[in-house]
């Protein structure tokens, strides 16, 4: 399985690291990514429709789900035992989706940070991190137990 962050907030023909205005996130992006990348192979572009893989939006509005960390790793798990050939991680732009846009991605996860409001640069870290994390619980990998 291929894990796929996808960026929905890039504009078209914007390569990825230009759409992060803090160096520092991007740094922290590519950062998790690399580990990830240990694991399963890993891909930063735009979100497409085309692609026939399982969806995570990551939004904070009512009916997402608030996950603890070892709750993402079984989801995870699932989403990897399911036979899914890629799984896309979509972080929304800066006024979230609409009804229409989630309605057409049918996400089989939505998922919370919680109620608060992060830039999208910080949510991308945060979902990279958290999927390293998943990866490091089922692999028994003391990153998770020392953190």
């Amino acid at each position: 399985m291929r894990v796929r962050f996808s960026l929905a907030w890039l504009k078209a023909g914007q390569p990825f690291p230009k759409a992060f205005k803090l160096p520092a996130a991007l740094s922290l992006f590519k950062e998790y990514n690399e580990r990830v990348a240990r694991f399963l192979p890993v891909e930063v572009g735009a979100y497409s429709s085309k692609n026939r893989s399982v969806i995570w939006v990551c939004e904070r509005e009512k009916k997402s789900s608030l996950l603890s960390s070892e709750a993402l790793a079984r989801e995870f798990r699932k989403c990897m035992n399911s036979g899914a050939q890629e799984l896309q991680i979509v972080i929304g732009g800066p006024n979230g989706f609409t009804a229409g846009e989630l309605e057409a991605m049918n996400p089989a996860l939505r998922w919370s940070f919680g109620p608060m409001t992060l830039p999208h640069e910080l949510a991308s870290v945060v979902a990279a991190e958290q999927i390293y994390r998943a990866l490091t619980i089922h692999e028994n990998h003391p990153y998770h137990s020392g953190h």
